[in-house]
């Protein structure tokens, strides 16, 4: 399993003198379901106990519990049809990102003026999440840079991303798509408007 480490300096904690961060990150796999469980048990299943579900279900969100999302996305993980990025800190599990295959991910293909960026092998991130206690703190962009190296190694070619647009939304809790700004500083590129709130962002590998 590969591991990435990345560090973040936050000058404005500690009385301005400095802390460093130091994230490592690894992918979500049978072996490391007993972090992701551990950081989605501490915030109620995330969501309202969405456990990471919601872009895997086409239809029928409404009728499902939270005992059933996480049955399902930890049958996914043990048959390898879940993908994501667990970012640590300290050796705690503090942070995450979803991306894999759009098959894998089908309810971007049911949102209104959605068209695929790429006809080709398409990725998607579709999700983040920041344990409270490590909020502002680098994470999310761990997070991004642990995702776009795994899909690398992968031999993925084009990811899209579909970030909220700060100024539709009142507050960061419903950031859990990233921001555009999140994603250009990654180099992703903006393709188009996606309903009210999104965007569609797009990087070639």
């Amino acid at each position: 399993m590969s591991t990435v480490v990345y560090e973040k300096r936050d000058p404005e904690l500690a009385g301005g003198t400095g802390v460093e961060f130091h994230y490592e990150t690894k992918e979500l796999s049978p072996s490391t379901w007993g972090d992701f469980e551990r950081l989605f048990e501490k915030h109620g299943g995330v969501q309202g106990g969405c456990w990471c579900m919601f872009y895997h279900v086409a239809r029928g969100w409404r009728e499902r519990s939270r005992a059933q999302n996480k049955a399902e996305k930890h049958t996914l993980v043990e048959h390898r049809k879940a993908h994501g990025v667990l970012v640590y800190h300290r050796g705690r599990p503090v942070g995450w990102c979803q991306f894999g295959p759009s098959k894998e991910l089908p309810r971007i293909d049911n949102m209104r003026d959605y068209a695929p960026s790429h006809q080709g092998d398409l990725w998607r991130i579709t999700c983040f999440f920041t344990d409270r206690d490590y909020r502002r703190r680098g994470v999310a962009r761990a997070a991004l840079n642990g995702a776009i190296r795994y899909m690398k190694e992968r031999g993925v070619e084009v990811v899209e991303a579909y970030p909220v647009d700060p100024k539709r939304r009142h507050s960061s809790d419903m950031f859990w798509n990233g921001t555009p700004d999140l994603f250009n500083s990654a180099g992703f590129t903006k393709v188009c408007k996606l309903g009210r709130e999104r965007w569609i962002f797009k990087k070639t590998l």
